[in-house]
């Protein structure tokens, strides 16, 4: 069985640029939201649409958001 984007081509970043893998934990359902804005923006890559989300932030806001380093914040999401 072929997965739901066979034969779709995808926007990903240009040819020779280097990126690093990194594997990630979400929980479904983050997972879902970023797939389905990625799909929306254009069917762009999972890691494509996180690189343009950061940049977006940071234009905006200067810097990426920092959480505080408290016990609550290592397991909200849990």
């Amino acid at each position: 069985m072929s997965s739901p984007n066979a034969g779709i081509r995808r926007n990903r970043r240009p040819a020779g640029e280097k990126s690093f893998e990194k594997r990630v934990f979400l929980s479904e359902a983050t997972l879902a939201a970023f797939k389905s804005a990625a799909h929306e923006s254009g069917n762009l890559s999972l890691s494509l649409y996180l690189e343009r989300l950061a940049a977006q932030v940071l234009e905006e806001q200067g810097t990426l958001p920092l959480f505080p380093d408290a016990e609550e914040a290592h397991t909200e999401a849990a």
